[in-house]
């Protein structure tokens, strides 16, 4: 099984993945635009099971910020880390939070619908106006 390790940007925070991630993607939804800053932001699904916080829980924030989401960062550098999805019994882990690259890269994009005017996918994965069909 391989392991991946991530961290905040201040170091307050690190986590362990267990196993690979079982999908990937591009989230350009409101919510991943307005706290990464940017276009959108790059997720990996994993079972909440298989990742752990080796250093630094105190430190992490909780923002609810959707019924089946709960955003986590960190509370002193701000870095979000992961969302919570309890529902799924699933998170998702933001790859810029990743101390390497993941063997699963991303898929598609999703919530197209929402990405702003001024950025343009130029890539040639999938794109989805919301989530892309459930298999």
């Amino acid at each position: 099984m391989s392991t991946n390790t991530g961290s905040c940007l201040c170091g307050k925070v690190e986590f362990c993945v267990h196993g690979e991630f079982l999908y990937a993607g591009y989230c350009h939804c409101k919510m991943c635009r307005k706290s990464s800053g940017g276009a959108g932001t790059v997720v990996g699904g994993i079972q909440s099971e298989k990742m752990s916080i080796s250093k630094g829980d105190e430190h992490i924030k909780r923002f609810h910020r959707s019924k089946g989401t709960t955003s986590c960062f960190c509370s002193h550098c701000g870095s979000m880390l992961y969302g919570e999805k309890p529902s799924m019994g699933m998170v998702h882990i933001r790859f810029g939070a990743l101390n390497k690259s993941p063997k699963q890269m991303p898929q598609a994009h999703m919530h197209v619908s929402s990405k702003p005017d001024w950025y343009d996918i130029l890539d040639s994965l999938p794109q989805f106006a919301e989530f892309p069909p459930q298999k």
